[in-house]
């Protein structure tokens, strides 16, 4: 028997014997639930199926409504034609069943408990949560727009049997729902001029007619989502589908149709091609080596093996050595993790100016760029000898910040609600960039994401400070897509931001007498972890290990976050510039 069979089989089989383990018998309407998955397989990770039951016999309107819901939320059947049975005609024509998503929690209930004979009312009433949006983009409600909600469904008697005859637009999901009906995933693409990837994280619905793996394939194959459209490509064109993916001899195959060969001409697109593949697919294949076939067939002049460890230099996160580095009554300072004595780095002399706002490239021979008190961003090397150039220019600049391309980047405030978005890759020529959701605004922050496709930035558009996230288009130059993470609020100030890895925003605000740090994914919008107090604290910077987290105080104090203890260390006690990570 072909392993792929061999694969399949066991499979079956162990479906079948966890589904004999844990059904429940179902009652009327109600789903029931068994534990799916493809046992050892790493390319199907177990799951909790909720398999749909048709309309109970003689069923409440209550029922009938619940019993719906219950079944619409059903993947195993992707069309829903249990839950179709559920409908009238006339509700059949105008139910659509994929889009919108919204994720809820409440109850239903009956408007008026004396059922009319021929017509009854059932109204779901709670809150919205979220929503999926079409690029499978996870979008929690705004919490001071959400509210309550009641959505009502219209129920007629058909043939004596209770039938929904009008019913809410798109999937009504639960927060179980949800959980159990889609997985997150991350997209890979590749950056501008393929120098590295550039993560989007999106949820992929569980479809086990073709298994886990390949619905991310497909999923990447789209190409990338809106937020960073014109940031990113993709290696793989528009005539490529996937046939299926499978493992053979502990070698994971994907198997593509003939358009896989187009999309692998050139070398530079084949590598970006395989660093997407081999990256998309990690959390499912543990590392395993890919192959990838043409319509069942070993591809063209040869295997084409993907070994996933080939392409760990496309790491979106970019940064090599995460050293956090700091100024020091003119003089460069480097923090070494294992050594309590700061190390001095040698660096262009300071003379009479005065610097502050660190910030640190991750080129081989590294550079940095401070803020001189009376005007512009210079950039020094810090081997001896540098020398202090100036490459921006402006007397009202936000802190520089570098991107993995070598570009040095601030925005100038001209104006009350007047700023420029400013770029420099030496000290020969400044370059204005479009930035048309930022010309209005007040801007204080603006940060590169190391992936070097993201910007985070702290503005004031007249309604509060709040945080913006968008992309880099590149091609056209243009800071695009921009749109809040956290929206402004009454009473909040937003201190600043720091970027932890290529997806992960930290936020520094204060509210009244508290200060807090919090951490926020800005692919899913929402905040990760409860905040931490931040007393006292002025300035943050991150690197990707979540305990890599430091802070500057006004006092000059440097401290570094403990997640151990969950408290703050000070690891020096005064006369020091914020600290700063390569990037971010």
């Amino acid at each position: 028997m072909p392993t792929r069979a061999l694969l399949r089989g066991l499979a079956l089989a162990v479906v079948a014997v966890l589904s004999a383990a844990c059904s429940t018998v179902p009652t009327g309407g109600n789903p029931f639930a068994v534990r799916g998955g493809r046992g050892g397989d790493a390319l199907s990770q177990p799951y909790v199926r909720v398999l749909a039951a048709p309309p109970k016999l003689k069923g409440s309107p209550l029922e009938i409504v619940g019993g719906f819901l219950a079944a619409a939320a059903s993947f195993d059947d992707p069309l829903r034609s249990v839950a179709r049975q559920y409908l009238t005609g006339e509700a059949l024509r105008g139910w659509v069943p994929f889009h919108p998503i919204t994720v809820y929690e409440g109850s239903l209930a009956m408007d008026d408990p004396r059922v009319d004979i021929q017509q009854a009312r059932v109204t779901l009433k709670g809150t919205v949560l979220g929503s999926l949006d079409g690029d499978g983009h996870y979008v929690p409600s705004d919490a001071a727009a959400s509210g309550e909600t009641a959505r009502e469904f219209t129920l007629v008697k058909v043939q004596g049997e209770w039938r929904i005859s009008s019913a809410p637009p798109g999937l009504w999901l639960t927060q179980d729902d949800f959980k159990r009906a889609f997985r997150s995933f991350d997209l890979y693409f590749p950056a501008y001029q393929s120098a590295g990837l550039v993560a989007d994280q999106v949820r992929v619905p569980i479809n086990p007619s073709e298994g886990l793996a390949k619905s991310l394939v497909r999923k990447l194959l789209i190409g990338p989502t809106a937020p960073l459209s014109g940031a990113v490509d993709s290696a793989f064109r528009k005539n490529v589908d996937v046939n299926d993916v499978f493992v053979e001899n502990d070698t994971v195959v994907v198997d593509f149709t003939y358009g896989i060969v187009d999309s692998t001409l050139s070398e530079i697109n084949r590598e970006a091609l395989s660093a997407q593949l081999a990256w998309t697919l990690k959390p499912l294949t543990e590392s395993r080596r890919i192959e990838v076939r043409v319509n069942g067939e070993q591809f063209p002049n040869g295997p084409f093996i993907i070994d996933p460890r080939d392409y760990d230099r496309f790491d979106p996160d970019v940064i090599a050595q995460p050293q956090p580095y700091y100024l020091q009554q003119g003089r460069l300072h480097r923090l070494d993790k294992d050594d309590d004595n700061p190390t001095v780095v040698g660096v262009g002399q300071v003379g009479t100016r005065q610097f502050t706002h660190l910030a640190v490239s991750n080129d081989q021979a590294v550079k940095v760029a401070a803020l001189e008190r009376a005007g512009g961003a210079y950039v020094s090397g810090i081997n001896p000898g540098s020398q202090w150039e100036r490459w921006i220019e402006g007397a009202h600049l936000t802190p520089p910040s570098w991107d993995r391309y070598g570009d040095l980047w601030s925005v100038v405030q001209q104006a009350p609600r007047k700023a420029q978005v400013l770029r420099a890759h030496d000290a020969t020529r400044q370059v204005p960039v479009s930035a048309p959701g930022l010309e209005t605004s007040d801007v204080t922050a603006f940060r590169v994401a190391r992936d070097g496709a993201r910007v985070a930035v702290i503005a004031d558009d007249g309604h509060g400070e709040q945080v913006l996230v968008g992309s880099v288009n590149r091609s056209e130059w243009k800071i695009q897509n921009l749109r809040p993470l956290v929206p402004a609020s009454e009473g909040q100030q937003i201190i600043d931001i720091a970027w932890r890895d290529a997806d992960t925003l930290l936020v520094l605000t204060a509210a009244k007498a508290d200060r807090v740090l919090s951490t926020w994914s800005v692919t899913q919008g929402v905040r990760l972890e409860s905040p931490k107090s931040a007393a006292g604290i002025e300035s943050i910077a991150a690197a990707p290990d979540p305990a890599l987290i430091i802070a500057g105080t006004a006092g000059g104090e440097i401290q570094v976050w403990n997640p151990q203890k969950t408290q703050w260390t000070t690891v020096v006690k005064d006369g020091a510039d914020p600290p700063a990570y390569p990037l971010g």
